[in-house]
Order: C-alpha cells, then sequence, then structure tokens
C-alpha cells in the first residue's frame, strides 16, 4: 500500500517537473522570436518617447489608443513624466509576456510585453512596455514608468 502512494506521488511530482520545463522551453521560444524585432524597436521608441514630446509620444501608440485617449491628460501625463529629464540608460529587458487577444475597439491582435530598467537624469525607473504586433513592425499599446523620481 505504502509503496503504491509512493509511486502515484513520483509519478505527479514528475509531471510536474515535467510541466515546468515545458513551460520554461516556451517561454524561451516565444522570447526568442521577438529579440531580433521588437528589442531594436523599444530602443529607439523609449528613447524618443523620453524626449517628452506629446507628438512624438502619440506617433509610437497605437491608433487604438490615440483615438480613446484624452489629449488634456495626455499633455498632464507627459508633463508628469518630464520630471525624470533625459534618459541616460536603458538596462537588459525581460520578456514578460506574448498574447493575442481582442480588443474592445474591434479586431484583435498579437501583444509582447517587455520590462526594462532605464536611468534618467532625476533617477532610476522601471518601464514595462506592451507592443502591438502590425505586421513587420510594432506600436506601443501600454507604457507604464515606474520610478520614486515622480515622488519628488
Amino acid at each position: 500500500m505504502f509503496k503504491k502512494l509512493l509511486k502515484g506521488f513520483g509519478i505527479a511530482l514528475l509531471i510536474l517537473i515535467c510541466l515546468f520545463v515545458l513551460i520554461a522551453v516556451w517561454s524561451g521560444y516565444k522570447s526568442s522570436e521577438y529579440e531580433k524585432t521588437a528589442i531594436p524597436y523599444m530602443n529607439t521608441a523609449i528613447a524618443d518617447i523620453s524626449s517628452w514630446e506629446l507628438g512624438t509620444f502619440k506617433s509610437y501608440l497605437t491608433p487604438s489608443e490615440v483615438e480613446n485617449i484624452n489629449e488634456d491628460d495626455l499633455k498632464r501625463l507627459i508633463k508628469a513624466l518630464s520630471k525624470m529629464g533625459a534618459l541616460v540608460e536603458i538596462g537588459e529587458y525581460q520578456f514578460n509576456t506574448v498574447t493575442s487577444r481582442a480588443l474592445t475597439s474591434g479586431g484583435s491582435g498579437t501583444f509582447v510585453t517587455y520590462t526594462v530598467p532605464a536611468v534618467y537624469e532625476n533617477g532610476d525607473a522601471v518601464i514595462t512596455i506592451t507592443l502591438k504586433e502590425e505586421g513587420d513592425s510594432f506600436s506601443v499599446y501600454h507604457f507604464k514608468l515606474d520610478s520614486l523620481a515622480l515622488f519628488d
């Protein structure tokens, strides 16, 4: 009886280990797909967005986000983010997720999310950026900058 229980536990543990290995391999495969295309795009996009100019910021957003965003709110956001100062350095990108989903504005898309540390003149930040795949290129669907320097 004890041997059967132990054998069942061992099989369950082996299945769990195999599942985690498969998830790790799949995640590595998906992240490597975007390394050659998404990272160069993000390098340019983050550097340009960090100029804190309204027109530049809007030029990187997906068309659906440009339509849905309030211009005055975006101006206030950019003014607040400009407290960070000029971009000094972008760190190493950390792949988070890739998803395919339907949009509330209609249509669907593939979205890839990365997190990257960045250094600005007035402090360090962590940027979370979600890109929408647009054929051979991307557009910015979500841009989040976390920094304690924004609270000064």
